[in-house]
């Protein structure tokens, strides 16, 4: 009778312990903060990324950066970024500081190499990459949500691939 009541005791441990460990897992994939973009995890938003054919946009922070917590409260939070991050981007979120693993064209490299070797300097950094992984720019610090708006729309739309962001502003102006 003793050794019934242990072995439903463990097995009530390890069914609560794998839905902790399958949700964490989860988590990781898709990182949503209530009116906030579905995050991806790197790996997880290269991949969708090229099956969906949109450009990626990668939100370099640090847990201590103000700055980086003012711009998903203010910026990301925003509908109108919502909308246009929902329609063009694939959003993923990296930490520069942290040791975990991703794999960039091949290669194995922590979270914090990957920000470096990009020339992540200062945070926030917001990354700009095609579909297929080839970079196309960096825009370091906040940004108010109206400009980070156009900017959305200069990638997000090819304009870049014509024009420079200046002419894109003038035009949109006219």
């Amino acid at each position: 009778m003793k050794l019934t009541a242990i072995v439903v005791v463990i097995a009530c441990v390890v069914l609560v312990l794998s839905e902790v460990f399958r949700t964490s897992s989860e988590t990781s994939a898709s990182i949503n903060s209530g009116n906030n973009p579905v995050w991806k995890s790197f790996d997880a938003g290269i991949a969708l990324a090229s099956s969906t054919r949109k450009k990626i946009l990668i939100d370099v922070y640090t847990d201590w950066c103000g700055w980086c917590k003012k711009m998903d409260k203010e910026v990301y939070g925003d509908d109108t970024i919502l909308q246009l991050l929902s329609e063009r981007f694939i959003a993923v979120k990296l930490n520069a500081e942290s040791p975990r693993e991703l794999t960039f064209n091949g290669t194995k490299m922590s979270e914090r190499e990957f920000a470096r070797r990009m020339g992540v300097t200062g945070y926030p950094t917001t990354l700009f990459l095609e579909q297929d992984t080839k970079p196309i720019t960096l825009v370091p610090g906040f940004i108010r949500s109206e400009d980070f708006a156009d900017i959305l729309r200069f990638i997000g739309e090819n304009h870049y691939r014509t024009m420079s962001f200046e002419d894109f502003l003038l035009k949109k102006k006219r």
